[in-house]
């Protein structure tokens, strides 16, 4: 009988992402690889990729306009404190004005004045013009200077907010260009792996299709059943399904380097890597407790950014609760007017019409009731307090549970890399006795091809192992803040 052939489906599944996952849709590329045999003229380092993440990594980009545009908010906030000037201008041109012109009869006025009977005035027939009337043309120059003189401390408090704002926004950033770094660090790696994987499969299947050839001539002669041969035909076709499933896993990881990177002209063969395997083992050696504390330090980004939320939260209520009812703003307000027919500094004699204002005024604002909203949003600003302290809470607890998580991982992945070592050393002397059996010809080839094909496949679950230790060794930095290349 053939032993059946043992196959494993490789599932590579990284997360590196402290509180969220991220879900990678399948695509499938046109290109094949063909690293081997077709030399490219760009080749890139992890220092390039890495590079290139920085400067054109999309969200990277989003967080850094999301930072900008809080440093214009700090900028409007301050500008708060001081005065607003409001200018405005207007110009009417009257078809039909409205005060028409002021015209008295001269001899109405000499007969309404007690002349001795003596006298009386002979009429004059002349009119005299008191006032010409409205001109069509009316210009109107309004300047109000408005200067806040107390608000209960709303205006500083919300420079203060909108300076903590910005520091969030500064420091997700960072965070974020670490988390990209440690995931484009884990795909690199894993094609690395997955490559290694590859070439064991093309070994795999050059024994696996030798391995039916002789399983059907044996049929042939009597010494086998038809199943026996099916039997090698299924192992041999689970290689070619395993091949197919590692070559959709390379163009997944190709697709996902190149989003990050923002290179979508990057092909395997351009990239060129090859991990310090000591970097791991060392990681993994390294005391647990301080990497612990480490993770935990509250000069971390991730615990950082938190405490700027509560702090964000604190003065979200201060100014809420500076804004209650019966809690006026004062502020002076400084007017200049001028109104008139004649357009100031052009026409002439304009300044002799006297229609200048200057008032200056002081006043309050203050709501008095709004139905509850006010004390609604009191509530809600200290709901968003209490929050964040817990999500402050929250987060040493998953960090913990991650980190440990993440250690579980490690310890497993040494053990197994350890069985698989010694199993690998069974297997060779296992070929070893199967070759001399084989040379001497008391032995079959089938034996033979059989023990090389169990030797691939242990060396294939060795290289998934040290990939599932290179893989929680690098998210284990990341929680502590550290990097590993």
């Amino acid at each position: 009988m053939i032993k059946k052939l043992f196959c494993i489906i490789l599932i590579i599944n990284f997360s590196v992402i402290l509180f969220c996952q991220e879900n990678t849709s399948t695509t499938n590329l046109n290109s094949e690889n063909n690293s081997n045999d077709k030399k490219t003229e760009k080749i890139f380092s992890l220092e390039d990729l890495s590079n290139q993440l920085k400067n054109n990594n999309s969200e990277l980009k989003i967080l850094n306009q999301e930072y900008q545009q809080s440093l214009i908010d700090v900028k409007n906030a301050k500008s708060g404190l001081g005065p607003t000037v409001d200018l405005t201008v207007s110009g009417t041109y009257f078809l039909n004005p409205p005060i028409d012109s002021i015209v008295l009869n001269v001899d109405d006025i000499l007969n309404a004045i007690s002349w001795p009977d003596s006298y009386s005035p002979n009429s004059t027939g002349q009119y005299l013009t008191l006032y010409d009337g409205m001109e069509n043309t009316f210009y109107s120059f309004q300047l109000d200077v408005t200067q806040p003189i107390y608000t209960w401390g709303k205006l500083k408090t919300a420079i203060k907010l909108y300076e903590k704002i910005s520091e969030v926004k500064l420091l997700q950033i960072s965070s974020k260009e670490k988390q990209l770094q440690t995931e484009l660090n884990t795909r690199i790696i894993s094609l690395f792996y997955l490559l290694q994987i590859d070439n064991l499969l093309k070994v795999q299947n050059k024994n696996a299709s030798r391995l039916v050839q002789i399983s059907e001539d044996a049929k042939k002669n009597g010494l086998l059943l038809e199943q026996d041969v099916l039997e090698a035909k299924i192992n041999a076709q689970q290689i070619n399904i395993l091949q197919q499933e590692i070559k959709e896993q390379f163009f997944n990881l190709l697709l996902s380097i190149q989003k990050m990177t923002g290179n979508q002209n990057l092909v395997l063969d351009e990239i060129n890597f090859s991990p310090d395997k000591n970097i791991f083992y060392d990681f993994a050696k390294r005391d647990r407790n301080q990497l612990l504390e480490k993770a935990l330090d509250t000069s971390q980004e991730s615990f950082t950014i938190l405490e700027n939320l509560k702090q964000i939260s604190e003065y979200s209520t201060q100014i809420a609760q500076a804004s209650v009812y019966w809690k006026p703003d004062f502020a002076l307000k400084i007017s200049l007017g001028y109104g008139g027919s004649r357009f100031p500094f052009v026409e002439k004699d304009w300044f002799r019409q006297d229609d200048y204002t200057t008032n200056f005024t002081l006043a309050l604002k203050t709501t008095v009731w709004d139905g509850g909203k006010k004390l609604n949003e009191i509530k809600r600003n200290q709901s968003k307090e209490e929050t964040a302290s817990i999500n402050y809470e929250d987060a040493e607890l998953s960090i913990k549970q991650k980190l440990q998580e993440q250690f579980n991982i490690i310890d497993l992945a040494l053990s197994k890399i350890e069985y698989q070592q010694l199993k690998i050393q069974t297997l060779d002397s296992k070929i070893q006795q199967q070759e001399q059996l084989f040379n001497s010809g008391y032995g079959s080839e089938q034996d033979l091809l059989q023990a090389k094909i169990d030797r691939t496949t242990a060396e294939i679950e060795l290289i998934q192992n040290k990939l599932s230790l290179a893989g929680a060794c690098s998210t284990a930095a990341f929680i502590c803040g550290e990097n590993l290349f």
